[in-house]
């Protein structure tokens, strides 16, 4: 009998960066685990493809050399994404694997056994499921999760399962709702803090600026700064409020690193929210760091609370 422990890779696929960390089956983060390489995601298929294998080497590594046994795998993606079937469907970054099966791709890796499950799951979703389990959405029946960053995700569960779309993504893609001359993304993500701040401060186009500029010039009393995370909170509240209602949610969470400023953004939020007599709860998530890999954990040792249409 195999007396060894069990620990789980869980990886987190970002543009820029991957990252990896082994946690244990509660959810414990195991010491000197974490890793990280960069993604290659606007590189060829063999960058992104090696990237992925390293990593997982690595954490196959770590498992070896602390004498524990890999219960599983779980790997949070960006959509789209095909992820029963473990294939990226996205044109913009990680382009070049295009309709590649990664779960071909990793099971040929030397030390992978076809008997490990291997788990793909939508990033959003992953904060969500991290959230329901050992976060800030502990108890909320239905709760759901805005991911603040690069892009605009949203994930939901209602009566205590996640609802996913055909191909495993979130149900409803918030990210695309009309809004003003274009989708609500435009207005509230990377792009849509920098487009409002430009428009409000007057600074050009050329004028380097990151959102976590803006982030720290409004901890330090910048109107403009101030003004842009609030003006980005009233556009997502009215856009999501018919959405709240319809679906009962009790708890909304922020994640996503935009979330590191959620609190120029809180006092607009619950104002605008008030009147919805479903919601009891908004906050950040518990953890910006670890929801994502609490949740890549929990999606592979309880796949069935998550439900697809």
């Amino acid at each position: 009998m195999d007396s060894k422990k069990n620990v789980f890779l869980t990886i987190d696929a970002g543009g820029t960066f991957l990252k990896s960390a082994l946690l244990d089956g509660e959810g414990e983060v195991i010491t000197d685990s974490a890793y990280v390489t960069k993604s290659f995601s606007d590189g060829s298929r063999e960058k992104i493809l090696g990237a992925i294998r390293e990593i997982i080497l690595k954490g196959l590594e770590m498992v070896q050399m602390k004498g524990f046994k890999a219960g599983g795998v779980g790997i949070a993606f960006p959509g789209p994404f095909d992820y029963p079937h473990a294939t990226p469907l996205m044109e913009h970054k990680f382009k070049n694997i295009y309709g590649v099966n990664l779960l071909d791709e990793i099971q040929d890796i030397p030390g992978i056994s076809r008997d490990i499950p291997v788990r793909f799951i939508h990033d959003s979703t992953a904060v969500l499921a991290g959230e329901i389990w050992k976060g800030n959405a502990m108890g909320y029946h239905n709760a759901s999760v805005v991911t603040l960053g690069t892009g605009l995700g949203f994930a939901f569960s209602q009566n205590g399962v996640i609802q996913l779309n055909s191909l495993g993504g979130p149900l409803i893609p918030v990210y695309k709702i009309p809004c003003r001359d274009g989708i609500l993304e435009d207005f509230v993500s990377k792009r849509g803090l920098l487009r409002l701040y430009r428009e409000i401060s007057g600074k050009e186009e050329r004028d380097k600026i990151k959102v976590s500029d803006i982030g720290e010039w409004a901890d330090h009393g910048d109107e403009a700064s101030v003004f842009t995370f609030r003006e980005a909170a009233r556009i997502l509240a009215e856009s999501l409020q018919e959405l709240i209602s319809g679906k009962e949610i009790n708890c909304i969470l922020f994640g996503g690193q935009i979330s590191r400023s959620f609190h120029h953004m809180e006092a607009v939020l619950k104002q605008e929210w008030q009147k919805i007599d479903c919601l009891k709860k908004v906050s950040v998530v518990n953890s910006i760091e670890n929801s994502a890999m609490l949740g890549i954990l929990h999606s592979v040792m309880c796949p069935g609370e998550f439900v697809m249409e």
